[in-house]
């Protein structure tokens, strides 16, 4: 049986792998990244990189210190905001569903 931590490690690692299939994985960190308090530097919400700057090394932090990760995600419906209708083209709807169904 796969644990709790395994099976999350495997899901951030899908969203990782679905990201770059989608052309949505950046080679550089934004701005913002390092310069979160400059709120000039955050002009549009970008939810494809906040996953990929912010949510999955978070994620991946806390398997790794065994803290525990929080049980509430609430990805899809940023996720539904973000993309519309095109979001239901993929399996990357299907990949942050079962992220938010991890408790």
């Amino acid at each position: 049986m796969i644990s709790e931590q395994e099976s999350m490690g495997e899901k951030l690692d899908t969203l990782e792998e679905e990201l770059k299939s989608l052309g949505l994985w950046q080679k550089a960190v934004p701005l913002w990244i390092n310069n979160y308090e400059d709120i000039d530097l955050v002009t549009v919400y970008d939810f494809t990189t906040w996953l990929q700057f912010v949510f999955i090394p978070n994620q991946r932090n806390l398997q790794t210190s065994k803290a525990g990760a929080p049980k509430n995600y609430h990805l899809v419906p940023s996720a539904l905001q973000f993309f519309g209708n095109q979001i239901n083209n993929g399996k990357l709807l299907q990949i942050l569903i079962e992220i938010d169904a991890t408790i």
